[in-house]
């Protein structure tokens, strides 16, 4: 009787204790499957920079490169790290490959700077967008500077004539090999001995003249040069270290040798001088800051709200309309998602552009603005990442 107690007490404990197991086991189960699930959510399910895609950009670069002594581009996608491509050489004399810590001019990405720098003014009440040339610049001769305001010089709607289409500016540059040194009332000048294209406001028109004029409107608010309001509201602040406002021909070392065949043949134009450029495209930069910039023209952090509307001014029914035009808003252009800005000058060719919806940025660098290969390239990885 009492061995037939204890077993039936034995068995009871063995069947509690297997329930106890499989009770167990289903919690466990569950809560794999819950994180299963989690990571799935939160892990790389759309990831960009794959083997895949590194590969077609690899691809994309390799059709670029003929028609460049060198192509740089970084790809940099938050969160999935960079990827850094390089083809040709920094130097034909030497055969010194390209280098992505090497210097080289910016170009016409300088206006994005020129551009933020009135921005920043503007929220300080220095300047007010709303006043015209004249009211800022009374002893300039400009036609339509009382009717043109800050902003339209900015959104690129003044209807002034660029000075680079100017004959004598021209003869100027190609003639003397870029021996000449231009002062911003010189290239001003070449300027405004023509008419207005249009009424200010009513179009718009690529004028590299609109951001040389803000360039002197800023020097006038401060009463600083345009270098020193660069390096305190804008290099200091970003923590960009090799961005520099040139006081010479020469580029600091190490720099990429640029050339152009705008003078018949293919020659080095690396030491020309930048003074032609001035607020419109005088930078000198690396990959280094320009990585951070590309942040900052998509985050904005150094603008106020309002600012940060100015900036993105284009006109989204027109973006809608057609997606695949470039748009420009203060100092900006907005490809499909892509913001940024392209920059051309003697002897390189650069692109920087930041995806809004992707958190992806493209920069590109090619030493020689002939054809634009830099800015071939970056259409052709956004294609790439644009499918994605």
């Amino acid at each position: 009787m009492k061995t037939s107690v204890l077993n039936l007490v034995s068995i009871s404990s063995c069947k509690k204790y297997y329930l106890f197991l499989l009770l167990i086991i289903f919690l466990f189960s569950l809560l794999f499957q819950s994180c299963t699930k989690d990571s799935s959510i939160t892990g790389p399910a759309n990831k960009i920079l794959t083997d895949e895609t590194i590969a077609k950009l690899q691809a994309a670069a390799d059709k670029v490169v003929p028609h460049t002594p060198g192509l740089i581009a970084y790809i940099v996608k938050e969160g999935e790290g960079e990827v850094i491509i390089k083809r040709g050489v920094c130097n034909l004399a030497t055969n010194e490959p390209v280098d992505e810590k090497n210097f080289f001019r910016m170009a016409s990405i300088t206006k994005t700077f020129t551009t933020e720098a009135v921005l920043i003014l503007a929220d300080r009440q220095l300047i007010d967008l709303n006043k015209t040339i004249s009211s800022y610049l009374p002893g300039y001769t400009i036609p339509g500077g009382d009717k043109i305001t800050v902003r339209m010089l900015g959104n690129m709607t003044s209807g002034l004539v660029s000075y680079t289409a100017d004959t004598t500016f021209y003869k100027q540059l190609y003639s003397l090999r870029g021996e000449w040194v231009f002062s911003p009332p010189e290239l001003i000048f070449y300027s405004s001995k023509y008419p207005l294209k249009f009424t200010p406001g009513s179009k718009y028109d690529y004028c590299n003249t609109n951001t040389v004029i803000l360039g002197e409107i800023i020097k006038k608010v401060t009463g600083k040069s345009v270098s020193q309001v660069f390096t305190e509201e804008l290099f200091l602040p970003l923590g960009m270290k090799n961005t520099t406002w040139p006081t010479s021909r020469y580029l600091p070392a190490p720099y990429s040798h640029g050339y152009s065949a705008n003078v018949g043949s293919l020659i080095d134009v690396t030491n020309w001088n930048p003074s032609y450029a001035d607020a419109a495209g005088i930078l000198i930069s690396n990959f280094t800051d320009l990585k951070i910039w590309a942040k900052e023209i998509n985050g904005m952090k150094l603008l106020s709200a309002s600012s940060k509307a100015e900036r993105r001014g284009w006109n989204d029914e027109d973006l809608i309309n057609n997606p695949g035009q470039n748009y420009y808003g203060f100092g900006l252009m907005k490809y499909r998602d892509w913001i940024g800005h392209s920059g051309v000058i003697e002897g390189y060719n650069t692109q920087i552009y930041y995806n809004t919806v992707k958190d992806i940025m493209i920069i590109t660098n090619t030493n020689t603005q002939d054809n634009n290969p830099a800015e071939g390239a970056f259409h052709l990885f956004a294609d790439i990442i644009d499918t994605i």
